[in-house]
């Protein structure tokens, strides 16, 4: 059974380095999900997502010793923290490097708000919703959920998706697109990019549950 996040904090802190190693690769879905959030359509031209995922594991693992928090929730703020800072030193990169062109410089995305999501005021989406997809009630939260979490769980859940699926959600939850703007991207039929997102949402409103019983309400706001 894999340790849990409190053990394996305490075991990095005590230096133990396959600790810090395990402790990474148990973030790395969730980290994934605030880079791709967190990229503005300028920079997604210019890098690519898995890579800036693996520079933002080496700088947790550069900056682990500086972090002092003692749960989860102070663990994911910090983790998304320290994206905000290598996502605007990208952004300020790449205006440096666009304007020594001679082009019009890249804009920085706005800045990230409490819930670590920033606004992308070009591309129209709605990147805070990630979350509001599924209307979580969490007055009585299932048993994982309640040692973990939340939006660390449910970038496990998108990860876990068949590939259509998790990018089905993503667009219409995350970047704000409609089902005919997705279908017309994907090549795919309104009706068939409709079906894919209800599949998505079941399954994934099903792992956040956990075993049959669980106790996580959701109401799936199925648009017409």
């Amino acid at each position: 059974m894999a340790a849990a996040p409190l053990e394996l904090m305490a075991k990095a802190r005590a230096g133990e380095a396959e600790a810090l190693g395990e402790l990474c690769a148990l973030y790395r879905n969730y980290l994934r999900m605030v880079v791709r959030t967190g990229l503005g359509p300028r920079l997604r031209e210019r890098v690519e997502l898995s890579d800036v995922v693996q520079e933002a594991l080496v700088e947790v693992v550069r900056q682990f010793p500086q972090f002092t928090g003692q749960n989860e929730a102070a663990l994911v703020g910090w983790l998304r923290r320290l994206v905000g800072q290598k996502l605007a030193d990208l952004g300020r990169y790449h205006s440096r490097v666009k304007r020594s062109s001679g082009g019009t410089p890249i804009p920085l995305d706005a800045p990230y708000d409490q819930g670590g999501v920033r606004a992308d005021p070009e591309g129209g989406g709605q990147g805070g919703r990630l979350l509001d997809m599924l209307a979580l009630s969490q007055t009585s939260p299932s048993e994982a959920a309640s040692r973990r979490e939340l939006v660390v769980l449910l970038a496990d859940a998108l990860t876990e998706l068949p590939t259509s699926e998790a990018e089905v959600l993503w667009l219409y939850h995350a970047e704000g697109l409609s089902f005919e703007s997705i279908g017309e991207r994907l090549g795919l039929s309104r009706k068939s990019v409709r079906g894919i997102w209800a599949r998505g949402l079941k399954t994934v409103k099903r792992t956040l549950e956990g075993p049959p019983g669980g106790s996580l309400r959701y109401d799936d706001g199925t648009p017409t």
